[in-house]
């Protein structure tokens, strides 16, 4: 079955689609005559890839807060809350029998 420009038309008004002329200052590329087909993201799709490729970027392990931590150890001014640190395993489920 054929779809006529007709009929495609018909089907992109019924979905609420309408054509959009491209204004005179607008270069469309061509692909074996026929414009070729575009896209473009929002800004919030934008900000996604934008951060998920910083977070890629970072490095696996802080060095300089390990670095701090091994020193608070070593010099004793590491102080957990025995407390605090038991009420997140109890929240947590990391207790076994």
């Amino acid at each position: 079955m054929k779809i006529s420009d007709f009929r495609t038309a018909q089907i992109a008004q019924g979905y609420g689609v309408q054509k959009t002329g491209a204004s005179p200052d607008t270069k469309s590329k061509k692909i074996g005559g026929r414009d070729a087909d575009a896209t473009t993201l929002s800004p919030a799709a934008q900000a996604l890839i934008k951060g998920r490729h910083a977070a890629s970027e970072a490095p696996e392990v802080r060095t300089e807060l390990v670095a701090e931590l091994k020193r608070a150890i070593k010099d004793g001014s590491y102080v957990v809350d025995e407390y605090a640190l038991a009420g997140k395993m109890i929240a947590q489920g990391n207790l076994s029998d």
